[in-house]
């Protein structure tokens, strides 16, 4: 058996998985808000309980919003539990098996790959829009990453300068990484929030405005088109320099059917000329992709990557 831990700011995800891949259980627990020693236990009652109700030693993998770093350290400031901590090696010994980890945005784009909306696809790339934005790319069924862990930060690239023109009162939102202006912060859930702000709108959650929109407020309105206009043309930029074959939303936006009609309407404008554009696809396992992915990690020495 395989089991997957998806690591999120409030929440726990834990399921099993068998050889075949199908999920046979799944259980959400909240996430200890500042202290490792009471994660660590956590972790370990659910594999072991797992352990004794499937009669095996199950292989674990985790996934979580952050990155590791050269001495494996998880450097996940929105987790405060699990910031800072080798979490994988304390796990290894106190389970006594091998335990895999990776971002979590990775994980999803993994389980996308398996059988899901990026399945045979040569070169695939994901971005999660949720709290923050979560990147990923996949070359030939493995993950491109670097030594450091820090590859596929797309959230992280500048938005198109095409933008400030357009609507030159843009502000350049300051991002918690350090620089301004970055795509997380207009295209996340949070940054959302500020577009209607911006617009002069209150200060709603995504859904809320989403709501307001479908009822045909006009701030709502402006807001969602300023979004999709800088989601496409930093989907537009990633394609041009990527080249991707396919591009896999994730998180709590990527679930609206009619946000895909949008970016790919717009996303012609904000690519090179000559560029045919990738299809944007929405996800076909959906919240379970993290887990899902996190299981797959522990899974991927018996699987058929290229």
């Amino acid at each position: 058996m395989f089991y997957g831990v998806d690591i999120g700011g409030s929440k726990i995800a834990f399921a099993v998985f068998d050889l075949l891949g199908v999920e046979r259980e799944r259980s959400v627990h909240q996430t200890p808000p500042t202290t490792y020693s009471s994660l660590i236990l956590l972790l370990g009652e659910l594999v072991n309980a797992a352990d004794s109700r499937w009669q095996t030693t199950g292989s674990v993998g985790i996934g979580f919003p952050g990155v590791l770093d050269s001495h494996g350290l998880m450097l996940a400031p929105n987790v405060p539990a699990i910031h800072g901590h080798d979490l994988k090696g304390d796990l290894q010994q106190r389970l006594k098996r091998p335990v895999y980890a990776d971002n979590d945005a990775h994980c999803f784009l993994l389980s996308e790959y398996h059988q899901g909306a990026a399945a045979g696809a040569e070169l695939a790339l994901a971005l999660t829009l949720g709290t923050g934005v979560g990147g990923a790319l996949l070359h030939r069924g493995q993950l491109v990453n670097s030594g450091c862990g820090g590859s596929a930060e797309f959230g992280h690239g500048g938005i198109n300068a095409i933008l400030l023109e357009r609507y030159p009162g843009l502000p350049l939102f300051p991002c918690g990484c350090g620089l301004r202006g970055c795509l997380e912060t207009y295209v996340s859930g949070t940054g959302l929030s500020r577009l209607y702000r911006h617009v002069g709108g209150e200060s709603l959650s995504g859904p809320a405005i989403i709501n307001a929109w479908q009822r045909g407020e006009q701030a709502a309105s402006d807001c969602l088109s300023l979004y999709l206009d800088i989601l496409a043309a930093g989907l537009g930029t990633l394609m041009t320099q990527l080249d991707p074959d396919v591009v896999v939303l994730g998180g709590g936006l990527s679930e609206h059917a009619w946000l895909y009609r949008e970016v790919e309407h717009r996303m012609p404008e904000y690519l090179m000329t000559g560029v045919t554009p990738a299809p944007v696809r929405a996800p076909v396992f959906g919240g379970s992709g993290g887990v899902r992915g996190a299981a797959l990690l522990a899974r991927r020495a018996a699987l058929p990557f290229s």
